[in-house]
């Protein structure tokens, strides 16, 4: 059973809005694409991964995509965590093309692509890391110390894995796709006995998913000040900011497009870039809309959640 489901990530939401609004010639364009492309792979692995959990019997597991904990000062965040009442898992995605070849002697992993090779962290390490932090959040709320394993997911089926030091942690823990459902199978059949009740069980599931934290916004690290980005409506079709609303539709002054609801996507920008909520001035000021009374049709019509007056009402996600 899925008990927390996958998002697309934040950072993934804001990097878009960014590039959605900075100019073409922004200097800081280049790095914002790079992030993306970089945590786009990253999300592409996990969902990957999670075809392969949900092929899992639905009874066997509570499965947690992309929980996040805290324990102490530390946050950490585990790709997918399957928790059943004798064991539990951890299992980090890894979404590289090329050749893996992992060096157990100094603990990192080479990626060999393009004859190029760049050094990594072993990912094992972060999944024992995960497994330590695991263990200590489940001892802060009295819970009994559950077996707990990991496992490294290689998500892209032509990644080459390589073990030159027959290191036999690697060939353990490291699962092409096709071998991952095996592993967890295996892990079934080594636990037999239940450490939890049913009733414990389900405790702790609800504690875990009412103890997720989200990542908070990275917006602030990019640096790029408010006046930077571009306003207005973006026309769906030519992506000219050059939208203006008559005859109850955006029309787009270069490519004469039209779009009944283009002002949504302009609203999630507002929300990622700017602020949680608007108010019907800076609506106005954001999407080049002349009409007060317009701008309170549309915003009622956005399905969003309106608090406080009339005079000073605001609007949010909800």
């Amino acid at each position: 059973m899925i008990v927390k489901r996958r998002k697309v990530p934040l950072r993934l939401k804001i990097n878009d809005a960014v590039l959605r609004r900075l100019p073409e010639t922004h200097p800081k364009r280049a790095g914002v694409m790079q992030d993306s492309m970089r945590f786009g792979a990253g999300h592409k692995g996990e969902v990957n991964l999670d075809y392969y959990t949900n092929l899992l019997h639905e009874d066997d597991f509570h499965i947690f995509q992309g929980l996040r904990l805290k324990t102490g000062e530390t946050h950490f965040q585990m790709d997918s965590l399957l928790l059943s009442p004798s064991f539990a898992s951890i299992i980090e995605s890894k979404n590289m093309a090329g050749t893996l070849t992992f060096n157990s002697h100094f603990n990192q992993m080479d990626r060999s692509l393009n004859d190029k090779t760049d050094t990594f962290d072993d990912p094992l390490l972060q999944a024992k890391r995960h497994r330590i932090l695991l263990l200590k959040w489940l001892n802060l709320h009295h819970y009994p110390m559950i077996p707990i394993e990991y496992l490294v997911f290689s998500s892209n089926p032509s990644t080459a894995l390589r073990n030159p030091y027959n290191d036999p942690e690697i060939y353990h823990r490291v699962c092409p796709p096709s071998r991952l459902i095996f592993k967890i199978e295996e892990f079934l059949s080594k636990y037999k006995n239940e450490e939890l009740t049913v009733k414990e069980h389900k405790r702790l599931s609800k504690l875990l998913l009412k103890s997720d934290q989200p990542p908070e916004s990275h917006l602030p690290k990019l640096q790029i000040l408010p006046s930077e980005y571009l306003t207005g409506v973006q026309c769906p079709s030519c992506n000219r900011y050059a939208m203006e609303r008559y005859s109850g539709t955006w029309n787009c002054n270069h490519c004469g497009a039209t779009a009944k609801d283009a002002h949504l996507q302009a609203l999630e920008d507002y929300f990622l870039l700017f602020n949680s909520s608007i108010n019907n001035r800076q609506f106005r000021a954001f999407v080049h809309l002349p009409s007060q009374k317009l701008a309170s049709k549309l915003l009622a019509k956005s399905n969003l959640l309106a608090t406080g007056s009339t005079k000073g009402r605001r609007y949010q996600p909800k």
